[in-house]
């Protein structure tokens, strides 16, 4: 008995809901006579008037009330252009979705698709360090906007706002990497520049993170992956800013990278590391250095397979 007077609640709240549709925007004068043409027109008059709360109810009012109508997908374009209008991004990126799904062989797909993309961008908070999650949806969205329709003139949009929405995350990214460098979390760091380096590489903190990336080798020691590191960044990036500190980490990582295996007593590799660096930096101060680390290995039988292992 209780489940059958709710279900009676539900029913008279539904039509009563039903009844306010049909009765709003209209100044209160009922639009239950209307058609659905009629109704749409109105629609595109107050969303040409900017008007949008209204014409988001007249939209609405077509959608529900004649979902068979030839204007049905238009109208729904024209809702998610409402709440677009209207600055309510997630509800517009919503209709879009809801259009891209439910009428694939509209005129209006190919725009839906796109919009889609561009509603989740502009849903985010302007701040980087805010929550981004919606990031995400967008640069998936407009990558494959990008990818399935290369004939669209709204394809360089498109790029454009990719490049924005990646160059945002790319930011975040960064900046933690920064955080975590600051407090010597150099692991957790390096995490988080690589993260930039794989997923944000035309943005312009892929130098920055490849940079850092390979400074955080540096600060735990790790001299061989640093060399490494800064030898990348150079050959990538070589007119970048920070070149000439790239070069400058790159030779100290260089003599680093043999000393530290010297001192390990890692002969092998400490003969490497060290001719090699003498190879490459001839005028370096720390040559000198090197060939007294040099004379210094023993050079008894099992070293020397040592040394060639370590150079093959």
């Amino acid at each position: 008995m209780k489940t059958r007077i709710l279900t009676t609640v539900v029913v008279v709240i539904l039509i009563a809901l039903g009844g306010a549709m049909l009765t709003s925007c209209g100044g209160g004068s009922s639009l239950a006579d209307r058609s659905s043409r009629e109704l749409f027109d109105m629609g595109m008059e107050k969303y040409t008037k900017k008007k949008f709360l209204s014409s988001i109810d007249l939209f609405q009012t077509v959608i529900y009330n004649y979902p068979g109508a030839s204007l049905i997908d238009t109208a729904q374009y024209y809702l998610g252009l409402s709440y677009f209008g209207n600055k309510e991004y997630t509800l517009a990126a919503v209709e879009f979705n809801r259009l891209a799904l439910n009428y694939p062989s509209s005129e209006f797909f190919d725009d839906a698709v796109f919009l889609r993309g561009v509603s989740y961008y502009e849903s985010t908070p302007d701040h980087y360090g805010l929550d981004q999650s919606d990031l995400d949806q967008a640069i998936r969205y407009l990558s494959d906007f990008v990818i399935d329709f290369p004939e669209s003139n709204r394809l360089e949009d498109a790029r454009a706002i990719l490049t924005k929405a990646e160059t945002k995350l790319a930011r975040k990214y960064y900046g933690s990497g920064i955080v975590y460098s600051r407090i010597g979390g150099f692991k957790a760091a390096k995490i988080y520049f690589q993260k930039v380096i794989d997923d944000y590489t035309n943005t312009e903190f892929a130098p920055l993170a490849t940079y850092h990336s390979a400074e955080m080798d540096f600060k735990m020691k790790e001299y061989a992956d640093a060399k490494d590191g800064f030898q990348k960044f150079l050959l990538v990036f070589e007119d970048h800013e920070l070149s000439k500190k790239a070069q400058e980490r790159l030779i100290e990582s260089s003599f680093l990278a043999g000393e530290f295996a010297f001192k390990k007593e890692d002969f092998g590799q400490a003969r490497t590391f060290l001719e090699q660096f003498k190879s490459q930096f001839p005028e370096d101060k720390r040559v000198k250095k090197a060939d007294k680390y040099l004379r210094q290995i023993p050079t008894d039988n099992a070293d020397t397979v040592e040394v060639s292992d370590a150079g093959s």
